[in-house]
């Protein structure tokens, strides 16, 4: 079962570096942000390959939910709030945004920290139940779990609404423009990638974990695949001699 989220790891870094390689050349903010979304993917896949090969550890269940459950969502929406919200007129929305996301940010961090989790729902080598964390129906957690749970709930709602409404607003437009038809495609992808990553993990909500690590790498690799056909458009053509 390693094989997946070891995929997941590899896909976000590869995507991460190339990112990160546009923002050190472009220096744009919502690349910078991209990128380091694409860090957190990888940072919370990787305790995935750990947990399947030995079993799920306290370390592993805290950097997974401080990475991939609560931070991925809220700053990937931020690179596309970066991307779509230009100009004086929405700056008001770019900069609430942006002190949204660092407020879920301070939040995970301090629930991850202080949270106690139960340890009998670790140890196992598939996805560990959510109980781990928060479970009304059991006893002994304290403001740290609710906390991280509150985070979560919240930074994914509100990210995914600016994921899906900025993906599809940006295929709309470039449609409506007449621009290539990569661009249109590629705006798709990342939308349709941002909802597989989200059903994946609303699923695991309901205590279906069956499909976790592999919607987690369709839907990563799905948003790559729209990220290049972007930058096929954008990226400039060789001069001929």
């Amino acid at each position: 079962m390693f094989a997946l989220p070891a995929l997941t790891t590899a896909i976000s870094l590869a995507f991460a570096a190339q990112v990160l390689g546009q923002y050190r050349d472009r220096r744009r903010l919502h690349q910078l942000a991209w990128g380091i979304a694409l860090l957190f993917y990888a940072s919370g896949a990787f305790p995935e390959v750990l947990g399947s090969l030995s079993g799920w550890t306290d370390v592993d269940y805290r950097l997974y939910y401080l990475f991939g459950a609560i931070l991925l969502v809220p700053w990937l929406a931020l690179g596309t709030a970066e991307l779509l919200l230009q100009g004086d007129r929405a700056r008001l929305a770019r900069i609430g945004y942006r002190a949204f996301v660092g407020l879920i940010t301070a939040m995970g961090v301090i629930a991850i920290v202080t949270a106690g989790l139960h340890l009998s729902f670790l140890g196992v080598t598939h996805p560990p139940d959510n109980c781990a964390m928060y479970c009304p129906s059991q006893h002994g957690y304290g403001f740290g779990n609710i906390l991280a749970v509150v985070a979560a709930a919240v930074g994914n709602t509100v990210g995914t609404i600016v994921l899906v409404v900025g993906a599809g607003y940006s295929a709309y437009r470039t449609y409506r423009a007449g621009l290539s038809r990569n661009l249109t495609l590629g705006n798709l992808l990342i939308l349709a990638g941002s909802l597989v990553v989200a059903f994946t993990a609303t699923l695991t909500r309901i205590k279906v974990y069956e499909l976790f690590y592999a919607g987690q790498a369709a839907g990563i690799a799905i948003i790559f695949g729209g990220f290049l056909l972007i930058a096929s458009v954008s990226r400039p053509r060789p001069r001929l001699a």
